[in-house]
């Protein structure tokens, strides 16, 4: 064995993509350690996780060179709306020149998929590290929670293992929102086409996946409390209000989580030997669902920076650091802007008529800032 020992903390997508891209890339598989807690629990708890994961064009690429199809629903077209604006935009494939915008899948199914192949190519998650490493990669974070506003670590399931990680991250914003997830059945059924409408407190997003649509909706407290407690003619009813009568034949709208929306940014993301990606460097508002596939380009960056022969470890990290900064800040500035300036919800309609920026818009959904 020649290569550095690199430990990842975290065997969710981000840090077993890390690990699948280290391979493809020549490291030395004895040299890959990944430690996961909870591996060995009798359910885990990823296979009950409500999450609907958008997946962008780049990010699907990147699943594809390491042999990975999440089986995910491609979205053709995204139409976007502001609830008390005129006008609307749509973003399609035609503008952008592509066969599909990205796709939706299943969080249990690409992590569940992910573990395979990591499995299939003889990588082993322990649930503790069994030596000192070269390279240390905390590789999750967690879902943001008001409990850790005040600097407090609180209890949050959805929170990593390995506590330094949320911990020493800033907290930059507080959006005084929830997102609602949820499954909205239609008749007829959804196609390729995925919703975005923005409203006075948030946005709400209506995704095609497995013949029904994926919902997150962001709003105030308040809002989300009444919508969960209501019937299902008045959640039918107050969708078709907020989307302006675009969806129709609504049946029924099933509640699977919630959970409030902040904004958390670690700004050194290299320091010595250890780095932090995904959500452990950054954790943004999911308005246009790019929190994922900023963590897969982080992993795949990290990986090839690594693998950089004749210089330490070190300034390998430095240069991952370098490498991502813009990409980082662009994504961060992007959704921090879209989630609470009013002026977005005023120029969706007039954007659709500025020169290139549908293009532009798709391309920054596809492969990032």
């Amino acid at each position: 064995m020649t290569d550095s020992t690199v430990r990842i903390q975290g065997a969710g997508p981000v840090g077993l993509l890390t690990a699948l891209f280290l391979l493809k890339f020549g490291w030395d598989k004895d040299a890959i350690e990944l430690i996961d807690p909870a591996i060995h629990s009798p359910e885990p708890s990823f296979r009950n996780d409500p999450r609907v994961l958008a997946l962008s064009h780049g990010t699907l690429v990147r699943l594809s060179q390491l042999g990975i199809d999440p089986q995910a629903t491609r979205i053709k077209e995204i139409r976007v709306s502001s609830e008390g604006h005129f006008g609307s935009m749509q973003i399609n494939t035609d503008r952008v020149g592509v066969s599909d915008l990205g796709g939706l899948a299943h969080y249990s199914a690409l992590l569940g998929q992910l573990r395979e192949t990591v499995n299939a190519v003889g990588l082993r998650i322990q649930p503790q590290s069994t030596a000192a490493a070269d390279v240390v990669v905390i590789a999750e974070g967690g879902i943001y929670s008001a409990a850790v506003s005040d600097g407090n670590s609180g209890a949050n399931a959805n929170s990593d293992s390995f506590g330094e990680t949320n911990n020493a991250m800033e907290l930059v914003r507080d959006y005084g929102q929830h997102a609602l997830l949820g499954w909205v059945t239609t008749t007829p059924p959804p196609g390729d086409t995925a919703w975005e409408r923005f409203t006075a407190d948030g946005v709400v997003a209506l995704l095609p996946l497995g013949g029904r649509y994926a919902l997150i909706w962001c709003c105030n407290p308040q809002r989300a409390e009444a919508f969960t407690n209501a019937s299902q003619v008045s959640r039918a009813q107050l969708l078709d209000e907020v989307m302006g009568g675009r969806i129709s034949g609504i049946n029924a709208i099933e509640l699977t989580g919630t959970y409030p929306l902040g904004l958390k940014w670690r700004e050194t993301v290299a320091q010595g030997h250890t780095v932090w990606i995904g959500n452990s460097a950054q954790t943004l508002h999911p308005i246009a669902g790019q929190g994922l596939n900023l963590g897969f380009r982080d992993a795949q960056t990290l990986a090839s920076c690594l693998v950089q022969r004749g210089v330490t470890i070190t300034e390998r990290l430095a240069d991952y650091a370098r490498r991502r900064r813009v990409d980082r800040w662009a994504v961060r500035t992007a959704t921090d802007t879209l989630a609470r300036q009013a002026w977005v919800r005023r120029a969706i309609g007039g954007v659709a008529f500025v020169p290139g920026a549908k293009r532009l818009l798709g391309q920054v959904l596809m492969y990032g800032g």
